[in-house]
């Protein structure tokens, strides 16, 4: 109860309670959420590396690397497949396409 002299020291430490598990359980959800917006970030910089190579092997190119965010895409054309090459978090992964 709020008196002359401030709050109680039970009210502070219920106060406290309830922020520290308010805040306790959103900081999982948004950790989650910042993994899912990478996730599509990264596939969406796959699919811009697929364009721009779409554009190279019509100049004649049969592979080449394009840098996103400091994440090398490395792209191979083997007819009729293109295939990107890329980490993410330390793990190797590949896109292929046939076109």
């Amino acid at each position: 109860m709020n008196n002359e002299r401030g709050f109680s020291f039970v009210e502070m430490i219920l106060t406290m309670s309830i922020l520290f598990t308010l805040f306790g359980s959103l900081l999982p959800l948004s950790n989650l959420m910042m993994m899912n917006l990478a996730e599509r970030k990264v596939l969406l910089h796959v699919a811009i590396t697929k364009n721009q190579a779409a554009t190279a092997i019509m100049n004649g190119k049969g592979s080449g690397v394009v840098i996103l965010d400091g994440i090398d895409f490395t792209w191979e054309w083997n007819q009729p497949s293109l295939c990107v090459n890329y980490a993410f978090f330390e793990v190797s992964y590949e896109s292929c396409d046939m076109y």
